[in-house]
């Protein structure tokens, strides 16, 4: 009987015994950082396998339930990306350790997970200069207030540079130390790219979710980038892709969308991305729905741009990439003509009639090849297609014409590293283009290209002539480059030259450059001290050097750089910067009225027929121009941590002064004037322009920027920039309307400007008042299991300042004291009944 009743128990808990295996677990986790030596606080947890999600609490623990022991997937759910962890739960009670940077229990996709076998390595961080570079984090800049979600837009807050138009919106261009906004290099994944904002000046080129980080040289950079006298901006885009991504962003005047996804087993990947603005929607609808009216026949900007990048890892040894770059902007105006109009009432009145569309764009493809034969040694070759372009139509007055031009060019370019030892590298490259610029339809030349005030209706002596053109200009280019770095220690020595000839020209520049810096232990986390210089050159994408429209003898523009400072770095992430500069240019390409040469050929192509030749030829351009610049920058910086929530920001202070001179001759105001010969003899020996203050020179510039993620679902950003206002030309009276719109009738009246330096009345004399303003920006998160929405408000000029960028001169009426006025900057919209409230843009980002 007791035997009966033993094997009853024992039946009975054999039935049991499976169930205790399905039972449900309970345990406890915790995320934790390594680098942080914390846990990871008020972070979403998605436990994959169940789809339950929970919230660490201010330690990085949680509590959490699976239906059986086993592994699972622990996906931490960022605001930048997801990140899948696996976990072995063995029992209840047990606690699980979860490192989210790296580790025994860290997935290999984790941020500091194995590479894939198979993965050739060849964009690793190398050795950068510390001289006039400024490396911007993506995390940092992303959603930076006042930029609209543009990484490069927060450009504007690093010192020497500022925008070329007004602050934030409307510029498209960025002013670098005082050079010429046309003479920055812009560059993507090494790849030239025309410019960098569309039209509108508020949207980027470059999709920001493809951007990994921005490097910005505003003065000495190395010798494998040319053809820049301002600075240089590289661009690096995504370089490693886990897992596909969809990135889908809607705003007010734009909307984009972006892929990302590992190819063959992940041993490449693929991104992509395309963007359409339609501004010209928004404002008119805008303008529509506050009751205001919009100029009738006004077309604002619209653009179109897209990228793709495609990487394939044959194996450790060799990779190829495919690149795609391609943007298009158009604006057009095609104004009516009202023969019975009220100029107070119309905005275009002085314009009535007119019609003009412009446009520019460009389109960069390139194959690459990279081969890393041992660890020490990779070299890169690369097949380059670049065709940017520019086009207009424009019937204005006497300004008659259509062009489109265009400064393309096929090249093949190598660029090699070699890293032997601690103690010495070296990067070396040469490169061949096959030039095929060309400007096709007709050319619209300004008589004198120096007059500040030209008129279009003038018919008694036309301030603008049209001349068909048909002009190529193809030929070979050719450089090469060589960058040493010595290592001694902390002392750091990178000298370097650069040679670049044109056989069109048959012109060549050499330009060496070296830089050096020294790194002393002991105050915080090390100070370090360094300096430079060299010579660099440029020489225009475009036509102005053609034999039959321009000069075929320009020279290079040339630039002489140098500079040095020193850097502190502080415990706490913080870094304290300071630098002093130079820049002195020279043979700088002017419109020149006067520079001719015995005999050409005839620039009219019908009338070359029966006169193929003519005498004292216009050449239009010399390299008659001199300038400098100098100046001081100040930058307190805290840095931003990957992973953490801290605050994070940057004070900047740049003083600084820019001036020009033409070297051209100029008639003395109340002269009597010359006859032909006499004025070109007085051009030849009596070169008296005087240097003035360049037309970008701003003295005082400062950004204050503070970003702070205070929460997973929360995070507020503020920024607030002065800068001194440029200088301008003082208006002093008008030509007395002698000269009427065809179209309407209207007087047109033609500013006359000052150029009188007895009077202290000259070119940029007067500047207005300074520049300032504050932006903010709220950002929500909604976090899920596949992605996350961002909802987002930014606010800009908080606190309505009414900023001006220049004098504006309303030729519907004459010179009084309330014409000229200053004219308005971006920042504000007036409403009906005169209230003003901030520009703002609200919109929605969705990551799957």
């Amino acid at each position: 009987m007791k035997l009966k009743k033993v094997l009853i128990k024992i039946a009975f808990l054999a039935a049991i015994a499976p169930l205790d295996l399905f039972a449900e677990v309970t345990f406890k986790a915790r995320l934790f950082s390594r680098q942080k030596n914390q846990g990871e606080a008020k972070t979403q947890v998605l436990l994959f396998e169940t789809k339950k999600i929970y919230r660490t609490d201010a330690e990085g623990y949680f509590d959490a339930v699976v239906p059986s022991p086993g592994i699972y997937t622990f996906r931490i759910l960022k605001v930048e990306d997801m990140q899948d962890i696996k976990g072995n739960v063995e029992a209840s009670g047990q606690t699980v350790t979860l490192y989210t940077d790296g580790g025994p229990d860290a997935s290999v996709g984790s941020p500091k997970g194995k590479v894939p076998k198979g993965t050739i390595t060849v964009a690793a961080e190398r050795d950068k200069p510390i001289l006039s570079r400024t490396t911007i984090k993506y995390e940092e800049i992303k959603r930076m207030p006042g930029t609209f979600g543009e990484p490069l837009r927060a450009l504007e807050t690093i010192p020497g540079v500022v925008p070329s138009a007004a602050f934030g919106g409307g510029a498209n261009n960025y002013v670098i130390r005082g050079s010429d906004p046309n003479s920055n290099l812009y560059l993507v994944d090494d790849l030239p790219i025309l410019y960098p904002f569309h039209f509108d000046g508020l949207s980027a080129v470059v999709n920001a979710n493809l951007i990994k980080s921005i490097d910005v040289y505003t003065g000495v950079f190395p010798a494998n980038f040319n053809n820049a006298l301002g600075g240089v901006i590289h661009i690096d885009t995504v370089d490693k892709v886990d897992k596909s991504q969809k990135n889908l962003i809607i705003s007010a005047w734009s909307s984009s969308i972006s892929y990302m996804s590992p190819t063959f087993g992940g041993k490449g990947y693929l991104i992509a991305s395309a963007r359409v603005g339609y501004l010209d929607r928004f404002v008119q609808g805008l303008t529509s729905a506050l009751g205001a009216d919009f100029p009738e026949g006004l077309r604002l900007p619209r653009f179109v741009d897209s990228q793709v990048k495609f990487v394939h890892n044959f194996n450790e040894h060799h990779q190829v990439s495919f690149h795609s770059f391609y943007s298009k902007d158009d604006f057009a105006a095609n104004l009516p003509a009202k023969y019975q109009n009220d100029p107070a009432n119309d905005a275009t009145a002085a314009f009535a009639g007119a019609s003009i569309s412009s446009g520019q764009g460009f389109r960069t493809q390139a194959l690459r090849y990279t081969w890393k034969p041992i660890d020490t040694f990779s070299n890169r070759v690369t097949l380059i297609s670049y065709d940017p372009f520019t086009d207009f139509n424009v019937s204005f007055g006497s300004i008659q014409g259509k062009n489109r031009a265009s400064g393309a060019y096929n090249g093949v370019r190598q660029d090699a590293f070699w890293d032997p030892s601690k103690y010495f590298s070296a990067e070396f490259g040469t490169e061949y283009r096959l030039l095929n610029y060309y400007s096709t339809g007709s050319s619209i030349i300004q008589s004198d290209p120096n007059n500040l005030s030209p008129n279009p209706y003038d018919t008694q002596s036309p301030d603008f002539t049209t001349i068909p053109t048909n002009i190529t200009a193809k030929g070979a280019y050719y450089n090469g480059y060589l960058t040493t770095k010595i290592r001694l220690g902390n002392l750091h020595i990178e000298p370097g030259a650069r040679y670049d000839y044109i056989p069109y020209v048959n012109n060549s520049a050499f330009g060496p450059r070296a830089q050096a810096s020294y790194k002393f232990e002991g105050i915080g986390k090390g100070t370090t001290i360094f300096g430079g210089g060299g010579n660099f050159f440029r020489f225009p994408l475009d036509t102005r050097f053609n034999k039959d429209s321009g000069n075929p003898h320009l020279d290079f523009e040339k630039v002489f750089k140098y500079g040095g400072g020193i850097e502190q770095l502080l415990e706490g992430d913080y870094q304290i910067k300071g630098e002093i500069f130079k820049q002195e240019y020279s043979s700088l390409i002017v419109d020149d009225p006067y520079i001719t040469e015995p005999i050409g050929t005839n620039p009219d192509p019908y009338s070359r027929i029966a006169q193929p030749f003519i005498t004292n030829k216009k050449l239009n351009y010399s390299n008659s121009g001199t300038g400098w610049s100098r100046g001081y920058e100040l930058v307190l910086r805290k840095n931003s941590r990957p992973g953490t929530r801290n605050w994070f920001g940057w004070i900047t202070y740049t003083w600084s002064q820019t001036f020009r001179n033409n070297n051209i001759f100029t008639p003395d105001p109340g002269s009597a004037p010359l006859n032909a010969q006499e004025t070109q003899i007085a051009a030849e020996f009596y070169k008296n322009s005087k240097e003035t203050l360049y037309d970008y020179d701003r003295t005082h510039v400062i950004n204050m920027v503070f970003g702070w993620r205070w929460s997973q679902e929360w995070q507020f950003g503020a920024r607030w920039s002065y800068l001194t206002s440029r200088p301008f030309t003082p208006i002093v009276g008008d030509d007395g309307g002698r000269f009427s719109n065809p179209a309407n009738g209207q007087t047109y009246w033609v500013p006359q400007y000052a150029n009188n330096p007895a009077l202290g009345e000259y070119i940029n004399s007067r500047r207005l008042k300074p520049y300032h303003r504050l932006d903010i920006r709220f950002d929500r998160f909604f976090n899920y299991e596949w992605g996350y929405v961002n909802t987002f408000l930014e606010i800009v000029n908080v606190y309505l300042r009414e900023n001006v960028g220049g004098e504006d001169f309303d030729n519907t009426k004459p010179y009084s004291k309330t014409n000229p006025s200053p004219s308005p900057t971006f920042g504000t919209i007036p409403l009906p009944g005169g209230v003003i409230i901030p520009f703002f843009n609200v919109g929605i980002e969705v990551k799957f």
